[in-house]
């Protein structure tokens, strides 16, 4: 956090502590030296003053003390303690005994502090001369002090410390106002001159903002009141606009392209899923018709050939129903919208009804197929999942099996393994006794639209699909596939996929509405579809089923007939895409006309050949009590018939 705060502080407070910084350094320096040496003068004028001063007391006194006139004494003490900075003068003689002493505040003469400076002379009396050096010489007194003078006393002058210290007191707040205002005056000049200096960097600083905000255009050069290295600087920031603008332009015009392309792409995206959707539902909806013609003409007395033809129709037609689940499953997962349900499912019988499935179609081929399970299955193994994507994984690499082999076997192995007490490993492999895959060619297995041999597809039919998708499904629920094979002698798909235990330690109590009763003990059903083929199957389904039908052309007429008819419909299965007036908005009104007359509400299944994702969900939504995806089987239309109505 220091570190970014030293980074943020503005290059005008750095520059102005740069160059107020010497002279700084300077004042400190030169008010120390110039200070010391003003003190010492200070104290060298005070110590010579007070010693001149005592030296020219010495002889004036010199009468004053020889005659013994105190009075004259005392005058001049008293002058020239008024005339200079002295505290107190004494005048001794030489014995030491006091003669004089003045004061400008009252002091034991005997007891001086020592706050005085004392500075001393000594009073001499000059020798007198006679008529001759014999008689001088015989006058002349030897107290040991030497020929010539002769001492006669001692002046004192005494100076207080306060009066230095105050002197020294006046020069350092002297010399610190004068460093100040010089200090003071250096960063004022300083700072103008810093203005002058940062106003052209602040000028690129906003300049380069601008560059950063896109505003490219290119700015004229001040040449005049900017450095040289200013003026470069402005040229590059010139160029580099110039270059930016050009960049900017190449860039709106590759954004525009890719914008184009990208809702090219989006169109292009949006018609697939719309031709996927409207190719599943053309496709689907003759489908249907066919199914269900097979399946009523074989509920009819036949010859055993006309069973077989009916088989192979059967047969023919749910292959191409499988095609079509490929393409529109390949598709989903392309676009990321293929969602996995999760329900609650019997693991083992699931295995066990798919693999029963191709036993028969395997045994027309001549082949054995056998199952086993092994590991530690339990006896109720109920797991949650999707089991429709299951089923497709088992069936897929089931009939590829089938598909390329031509004699032999094919074995499926089912094991059970528990990871923990809610979740369970499946470790399943499909192999076969075909001729095996080429090493080589492992890797393109499973690519979408591959095949071993591409004269296979001729050979064997299918699209190539098949296995793109059942490994695009194991790794989506979770799992992962692998594949073993020997040339000439056959392969074997192995995949794991992860399961969570159902909790079967209760049984929950039954949800939802229960079957209700039929009207007046007939079951009474309302077919609304548009094709006439797929609502003739359905009323012939039904009818087989023991119900009495009407049928409605489109929403519009089976609105009519349900708010008509005073008996009231037990069913409907209602088709979502019709002209006039769709199955949606007709479930809508039927729900609203219900509400608004107190009517119960009947079950409305949708019975549609759009299983696109969110088709499910949308007839939920409006109003519909379940979902038939064409095409419809009898057993399957029984199955959610039963979950509504009692049969």
């Amino acid at each position: 956090m220091n570190n970014s705060h030293r980074q943020q502080r503005p290059m005008s407070r750095k520059l102005l502590l740069l160059g107020a910084l010497p002279a700084i350094v300077m004042f400190i320096v030169l008010m120390v030296f110039f200070t010391s040496v003003r003190l010492e003068d200070a104290r060298r004028d005070l110590s010579d003053s007070s010693q001149m001063l005592a030296d020219s007391l010495a002889p004036a006194l010199e009468y004053a003390v020889v005659s013994g006139n105190t009075l004259a004494l005392d005058q001049i003490l008293s002058q020239s303690l008024r005339r200079s900075k002295a505290d107190w003068i004494r005048v001794s003689d030489v014995m030491g005994d006091q003669l004089g002493f003045v004061s400008h505040e009252p002091i034991n003469p005997g007891e001086i502090p020592e706050r005085y400076q004392i500075y001393e002379a000594e009073i001499l009396q000059q020798p007198l001369e006679f008529g001759s050096e014999r008689t001088a010489e015989w006058f002349e007194p030897d107290y040991g002090f030497g020929s010539g003078s002769l001492r006669v006393g001692t002046v004192q002058v005494g100076v207080s410390q306060d009066v230095l210290a105050e002197r020294r007191q006046d020069i350092l707040w002297t010399s610190i106002a004068v460093g100040v205002a010089l200090l003071l005056f250096s960063i004022l000049i300083i700072n103008h001159f810093l203005g002058a200096i940062l106003a052209p960097i602040r000028d690129l600083a906003g300049r380069i903002g601008q560059l950063t905000d896109g505003d490219y255009q290119e700015r004229p050069l001040n040449t005049h009141q900017s450095s040289k290295e200013i003026v470069a600087i402005e040229e590059q920031l010139n160029q580099l606009a110039h270059h930016l603008a050009g960049l900017k332009t190449a860039r709106d015009q590759t954004l525009a392209a890719s914008e184009g392309a990208r809702e090219k792409a989006e169109m292009a995206n949006q018609a697939k899923s719309e031709f996927l959707a409207t190719m599943s539902h053309e496709l689907r909806t003759p489908l249907n018709g066919v199914l269900g013609m097979v399946d009523l003409i074989q509920e009819e007395p036949l010859t055993q050939r006309q069973r077989e033809y009916l088989n192979t129709a059967r047969q023919s037609t749910e292959d191409l129903l499988t095609v079509i689940g490929d393409i529109l499953d390949y598709s989903k997962m392309d676009s990321g919208t293929l969602k996995l349900d999760s329900q609650e499912f019997n693991l083992r019988e699931l295995i066990s009804n798919c693999t029963a499935t191709y036993r028969h179609l395997a045994e027309q081929q001549g082949l054995a197929l056998n199952l086993k399970f092994f590991g530690d299955w339990p006896d109720n193994p109920v797991v949650i999942g999707d089991p429709a994507r299951l089923r497709q994984i088992l069936a897929g690499l089931a009939d590829n099996a089938i598909k390329f082999t031509g004699d032999g076997f094919i074995n499926i192995q089912a094991g059970f393994f528990a990871l923990d007490d809610n979740c369970i490993i499946l470790n399943c492999s499909v192999s076969d006794s075909g001729s095996g895959i080429p090493t080589e060619r492992l890797h393109d297995i499973f690519n979408s639209f591959e095949q071993v041999d591409g004269g296979n597809s001729r050979l064997y039919g299918g699209t190539g699909l098949g296995l793109s998708l059942v490994q695009r499904l194991v790794e989506l629920m979770g799992g992962h596939i692998q594949v073993e094979t020997d040339l000439g002698k056959g392969s074997s798909f192995r995949f794991e996929l992860p399961f969570e235990l159902a909790d079967r330690s209760s049984e929950p109590e039954p949800t939802g509405t229960p079957p209700r009763e039929t009207i007046n003990g007939t079951s009474h059903a309302l077919v609304v579809e548009d094709n006439p083929v797929n609502q003739r199957v359905a009323t012939a389904m039904l009818k087989r089923l023991g119900f009495h039908t009407d049928s409605a052309n489109n929403g519009k007429e089976a609105l009519d007939r349900v708010t008509t008819n005073h008996t009231g419909y037990d069913i409907i299965l209602m088709d979502c895409q019709m002209p006039v007036m769709d199955g949606y908005e007709a479930t809508r009104y039927i729900r609203e006309w219900e509400q608004s007359n107190g009517q119960i509400g009947t079950p409305i299944i949708a019975l549609t050949a759009d299983v696109l994702p969110g088709t499910e969900k949308s007839c939920l939504d409006c109003g519909m009590n379940d979902y038939l995806a064409k095409p419809v089987r009898k057993e399957m239309l029984r199955e959610v018939l039963s979950r509504w109505i009692k049969l």
